[in-house]
């Protein structure tokens, strides 16, 4: 008899775990977001979130699928797809975004050192309009738009300036694998400068090897924090998610999010300061935008 309950039980336990609905998450190759390989493979703090999701969601299979932007645009509305970093505004009405629980912080210009005379102190703040306009200076950046469907392209913030120069000879726009750029262009002479996050030249160093020999710059049309989320095909698979997403972004959650991001950005004070202010203390903030 008891043989027979723990036979019952056994087929019981496995008719529960097939039963599980499957999650398929999307990340891409970005760090210090996601890491694809190397030392700090699964160490950004994109693999973290979702890892930390994964953990707090035991009800579903989770499955992670790398991508590539045309990838992730053609199967992110697909059933059971969810992002777990991803700015709010793609995809309008067919997407479901969680509550805000994170940002990115406000782009900066990457330039090798050897422009540090021409364009000022590093760390200082130039105008990438009036950049724009010096036709000797060539910038590079990653294809602007994703594409019509998805209403948001690469650079919200700052796309009113650059588009005016798209298809220009000072403006090249990069297409393939990468979603950032290999300061190494800006070595070789085939740019001068890029556009950044403030963690890009130092996770450079430390994911690919890259030598210390670049400055950045802020940029002055550009001193805004984006809100980032958890988002899903909206269905009502989508939606159950969400909600239990929510539930889990508690302040304590929140704390410990701030803490995979100082892991990258060197404990930067303006960003702890703005995090705290906005996800912790509930401040209303204008530099922080949707």
């Amino acid at each position: 008899m008891r043989f027979v309950l723990l036979v019952f039980l056994f087929f019981s336990c496995l008719s529960t775990a097939q039963a599980k609905e499957s999650i398929t998450w999307f990340i891409w190759d970005l760090p210090p977001e996601f890491v694809k390989a190397g030392k700090w493979k699964n160490q950004g703090y994109g693999d973290k979130f979702l890892k930390y999701f994964m953990t707090h969601l035991p009800d579903y299979d989770h499955k992670i699928q790398r991508v590539n932007i045309p990838r992730w645009s053609s199967e992110v509305l697909k059933p059971q797809r969810c992002s777990a970093h991803l700015w709010g505004g793609f995809f309008p009405g067919q997407l479901v975004e969680s509550k805000p629980y994170s940002f990115t912080p406000p782009h900066v210009l990457i330039f090798h050192k050897r422009h540090a005379k021409r364009i000022g102190s590093p760390g200082s703040t130039v105008s990438i309009g009036e950049l724009l306009k010096q036709s000797d200076l060539k910038l590079i950046i990653q294809k602007i738009n994703f594409n019509e469907d998805a209403k948001q392209t690469r650079y919200p913030v700052l796309f009113p300036w650059l588009k005016p120069y798209m298809g220009q000879k000072n403006l090249i726009e990069l297409s393939g694998g990468r979603n950032d750029v290999d300061l190494r262009l800006l070595k070789s002479g085939r740019a001068d400068y890029t556009i950044g996050y403030p963690t890009t030249i130092t996770t450079q160093q430390r994911v690919f090897g890259i030598e210390n020999e670049y400055v950045s710059y802020n940029i002055r049309e550009h001193y805004l924090f984006k809100k980032v989320y958890v988002a899903c095909n909206n269905s009502d698979f989508g939606k159950e998610v969400i909600a239990k997403v929510n539930k889990i972004l508690t302040k304590e959650t929140l704390r410990t999010f701030l803490g995979y991001h100082e892991e990258w950005n060197d404990n930067d004070p303006y960003f702890r300061q703005t995090y705290t202010d906005y996800f912790i203390n509930d401040k209303e903030l204008l530099r922080v935008i949707d």
